[in-house]
């Protein structure tokens, strides 16, 4: 039986947009905390060294899967005919998210904005 601190903690974590990862093998996955990111409903603000913790996926998606994995994804860069008809890939913040099914997550994603206002590159 959970304690009430414990309660409270969870209903804190449900706040969060991005959760905590408690799946086991997450302790294998490097990834900067939380803490480092601020989202909105469709940007992720973060310093350059968060941008740079983050692993690259943009030609497919991590295959083990659990909820809080974040990643980085240049949107678009391997769309050729995007790219050919002037299109620009754009940087996203990609994580798998809670899930109202379970065993599931859901895939959520933000445009990057670095905290010195660029985009990066």
């Amino acid at each position: 039986m959970k304690t009430s601190y414990e309660i409270a903690l969870d209903k804190l974590e449900a706040l969060e947009p991005i959760p905590r990862i408690t799946h086991p093998l997450g302790q294998h996955w490097d990834q900067p905390d939380r803490s480092e990111i601020i989202l909105d409903g469709t940007h992720a603000l973060m310093s350059l060294k968060t941008f740079e913790a983050l692993k690259e996926y943009s030609a497919s998606n991590p295959s083990v899967v659990y909820e809080g994995k974040m990643w980085r994804r240049h949107d678009g860069a391997f769309d050729f005919e995007f790219v050919a008809r002037g299109g620009r890939p754009r940087w996203m913040l990609c994580w798998y998210g809670r899930s109202d099914k379970p065993e599931h997550v859901s895939n959520n994603s933000r445009l990057i904005i670095l905290s010195d206002g660029e985009l990066p590159a």
